[in-house]
């Protein structure tokens, strides 16, 4: 029996490896970032895995020559496939200590298949850590000075990993699986997530989080600022990679064509339903259906357009009749079918899908509806997530929301302003604070104050427009995230409101003197005017406004500047990005 040195060598040199590759998304541009090459040995060797490759050839000092093999046949399969995007390559560390290891063989492999060093990303595997950082830095350097972007995965905790780091400055960094499992549940985990997406920005380098495998996993990472990705639940590696976007992906690039709240829509419970062609024999339905127990609904379709649902009790039922067979099984489908689905536009919100499916009155319906979009099918929702994704809301709601006013809190507020940035949709935000709130809980009393904070929602509530998102930071201060173009108009008509009825709120004494005296927090005694309203407004430019982070600090700077004067107030800001020059209008608006 061959040994496993004498097994690897003639690998080696066969070349008897191969190339699959495992695709890399972005949902920031619904498109293929690229793909990364993973190589196999022989099916039938000891060998197959890449571990048992790697590990023994670096036992049998073998490591230079099989990793140039790999990228050989990495490359020419990579064209050979056509495959789309940037080719990622993984490389070895340990390479970088072996004196003997030949330089140039990469771009000599790039240059025989007409394939550009943009096109390919090294990327540095961490499976084999080297204690000698001015090696890996320099032989990193080397390939970004030929042409080729680098990835690196979290390179250790502490100082060390940090500089090398920040001065390689990596194109990409890869947040490893052991972070992204049960990212959902586990706040740590979210915490170190936040952490290095915030350094990638830092040094300008994109984030990938690779070794997603649920979605409960993808919408946490969505909801961080993630936007590219890499997982079992995407796609696995495969000799012959997927070369479209998989349902999840382009359902993802769909939803920037629908309001912001995607969640509350049929679109959210998409699932890909093998459906068949209304002409199908009844027979070869049947025989599908047994084949596959766990499908319970078949959508049946003429061209594009749904036209009825097979139901498995229905049909099965319908064969085990004594002529029940020999009467149908030639007879198209459409013939046996239940002819009235429920058919649901994906746009269409989640609380009417819930009552069309509810006032369904053949309780055999009750497995899966169809969703169509402009009337094409699309593919089938099923009831159980439907009930699933409604109890989701309300726990949602009632996790977010501030308990004094019901309305949504910090953390949907900032998923808002994020998504309307990714999808470049313009907006104003507006930051509402009230002047002398603290005076005015000093002498009222703060159930009186609480009064003026609900005071407050209920004027937002009724002057903003239906598309308009109502927020309540904390205490007194409030966002509304506008859409349209009437936001000055919705802002004077809050603030001539607010000025109006807030005079109920004080004696007639304290009404006429227009203002209280309370003490300051230097103990002295001070007047303090009636309260009211700063109102900052900031217009965000999507090209200088990455994330909720940077909206909120030109709407903090601008609430201070309304805060400026004695009475209710617009400043409106209109400083495109943190960077930029200050450009601002104030609307000096003293209603009452």
């Amino acid at each position: 029996m061959m040994d496993l040195k004498d097994e690897l060598v003639n690998i080696i040199k066969g070349q008897r490896l191969s190339a699959f590759f495992q695709p890399i998304f972005s949902t920031c541009k619904n498109n293929f970032l690229g793909y990364e090459a993973l190589i196999r040995g022989p099916s039938d060797s000891p060998l197959h895995s890449p571990q048992a490759l790697f590990d023994n050839a670096l036992d049998f000092s073998l490591l230079s020559e099989l990793e140039l093999v790999c990228r050989r046949i990495s490359i020419a399969r990579f064209v050979e496939l056509k495959l789309k995007g940037k080719l990622f390559l993984n490389i070895s560390p340990m390479l970088f200590l072996q004196e003997d290891h030949p330089e140039g063989k990469t771009l000599s492999y790039l240059q025989d298949h007409q394939l550009k060093p943009e096109q390919v990303v090294i990327e540095l595997s961490e499976k084999y850590p080297i204690d000698t950082p001015d090696v890996l830095r320099t032989a990193l350097l080397h390939y970004k000075n030929l042409g080729f972007q680098i990835a690196v995965d979290d390179l250790g905790s502490g100082y060390a990993g940090l500089k090398l780091w920040s001065e390689l400055k990596p194109d990409f960094v890869k947040i490893d699986r052991y972070f992204i499992n049960q990212c959902h549940q586990d706040p740590v985990k979210r915490e170190f997530i936040k952490s290095i997406l915030n350094l990638g920005q830092t040094i300008n380098a994109q984030v990938i989080a690779e070794g997603i495998e649920t979605e409960q996993e993808f919408e946490q990472l969505e909801a961080l600022g993630l936007r590219l990705y890499q997982g079992y639940l995407f796609a696995r590696p495969e000799p012959f990679p997927i070369s479209e976007l998989p349902l999840i992906i382009t359902h993802h690039g769909r939803s920037q064509h629908f309001p912001v709240h995607i969640e509350h829509q049929a679109s959210s419970l998409l699932r890909q339903g093998h459906s068949l062609a209304s002409d199908t024999k009844t027979k070869h339905v049947v025989d599908y259906l047994h084949k596959n127990p766990t499908i319970h609904s078949i959508p049946i379709i003429e061209g594009n357009k749904p036209v009825g649902m097979v139901l498995r009790d229905h049909i099965l039922e319908l064969f085990s009749t004594p002529y029940g067979r020999s009467l149908n099984e030639r007879k198209a489908i459409k013939e046996s079918m239940m002819p009235n689905p429920v058919i649901v536009e994906s746009s269409t919100p989640l609380d009417e899908v819930a009552q069309l499916v509810t006032t369904e009155h053949d309780e055999k319906m009750l497995w899966h509806f169809i969703i169509t979009e402009k009337g094409r099918y699309i593919g089938i929702g099923s009831i159980r997530d439907l009930l699933r994704q409604l109890t989701h809301q309300q726990l949602q709601h009632a996790r977010y929301a501030n308990p004094l006013t019901m309305l949504p809190g910090n953390v949907p507020i900032y998923r808002q302003v994020d998504e309307l940035i990714k999808q470049k949709s313009a907006f104003n935000f507006a930051y509402f604070d009230l002047n002398n709130f603290k005076p005015f809980n000093d002498i009222y009393g703060y159930a009186k104050g609480d009064q003026i904070i609900q005071l407050l929602a209920a004027i937002l509530q009724k002057h903003c427009l239906n598309n308009d998102f109502v927020g309540h930071i904390g205490g007194d201060d409030f966002v509304v995230i506008f859409q349209n173009e009437q936001w000055q108009t919705c802002c004077e008509n809050i603030i001539k409101a607010f000025d109006e009825e807030i005079k109920s709120f004080y004696t007639l004494e304290h009404v006429n003197a227009g203002g209280i005296e309370a003490k300051s927090r230097t103990g002295e005694l001070q007047f303090y005017p009636l309260l009211s309203l700063a109102i900052g407004v900031v217009e965000p430019n999507l090209n200088l406004c990455h994330s909720h982070h940077d909206v909120a600090e030109l709407a903090s700077d601008a609430k201070k500047q309304a805060k400026r004067f004695a009475h209710s107030a617009i400043f409106h800001c209109r400083r495109g990005g943190p960077s930029c020059c200050e450009h601002f209008d104030v609307l000096d608006q003293q209603v009452g």
